[in-house]
């Protein structure tokens, strides 16, 4: 009988990586459906950045040896296999998008989300997201006090705006920097706590966050009471 290799957290994949390449990194947990592994340095002064699948949180010794050496540049053709190996057998840990594409709605009566998507992720991200997105379905007719603006779920691999914002008065800068949140999460990726608790906002994302041009400009449109009234009291788009 095999048995299952316990789960490493985030913060137990990050010390044994450092203590096997010793260089100083940030790791990050994705969900992504393609890039498995991304690794960048990010030069003397700041810590170098890991993006993993969250697969490799269950890997073992010689797995996290391999990343070690995948890491330092080192690809010896043992190590290489060991990883595609290890991707291989995790296959179904990978999520599909088939048969949700067909259903995605990008194009509004005002903003285009995917244009926006695909200048975001060239700008911000190196193209490096791989999160389909699209406009959540319009709520019914109801007194609302409160409104969620946009959502990305690693259990369904996508990002959803609010309908809400595809009006004629939500400027595009504001449409732009929602996506770019949501994007944001699906980059980034997610923390386990030691309660076993998932986090969503890690200090990563807030640095990261801050460091988007139209952030302050975004969050003050945001802030204003009268948008948030005129959102809440948003009708049915028409086209």
């Amino acid at each position: 009988m095999q048995l299952e290799l316990p789960c490493l957290t985030m913060e137990g994949l990050r010390l044994q990586l450092e203590l096997l390449t010793a260089v100083k990194m940030r790791v990050n947990v994705t969900d992504n459906s393609s890039t498995m592994m991304n690794f960048k340095d990010c030069g003397e002064n700041e810590p170098a950045e890991l993006r993993v699948h969250h697969m490799f949180l269950s890997g073992g010794p010689e797995v996290l040896r391999a990343l070690a050496d995948w890491i330092l540049g080192r690809r010896p053709r043992k190590s290489s296999r060991l990883l595609d190996d290890f991707i291989e057998a995790h296959q179904h840990l990978v999520r599909t998008r088939r048969g949700r594409l067909a259903c995605l709605v990008t194009q509004g009566v005002r903003h285009d989300l995917q244009r926006l998507y695909d200048e975001v992720n060239a700008v911000h991200f190196d193209g490096e997201v791989d999160v389909p997105i699209t406009w959540g379905r319009m709520p019914g007719a109801r007194r609302r006090h409160s409104i969620r603006l946009g959502s990305y779920t690693p259990e369904d691999h996508l990002v959803r705006i609010h309908p809400h914002l595809d009006q004629e008065f939500v400027p595009e800068y504001f449409v732009r920097y929602i996506v770019f949140h949501e994007m944001l999460h699906a980059y980034v990726g997610f923390e386990t706590t030691p309660s076993g608790r998932r986090n969503v906002h890690t200090a990563t994302f807030y640095r990261l966050e801050r460091q988007y041009p139209e952030y302050e400009r975004a969050i003050a449109w945001h802030d204003n009471p009268r948008n948030l009234s005129r959102l809440l009291r948003a009708q049915p788009r028409s086209a």
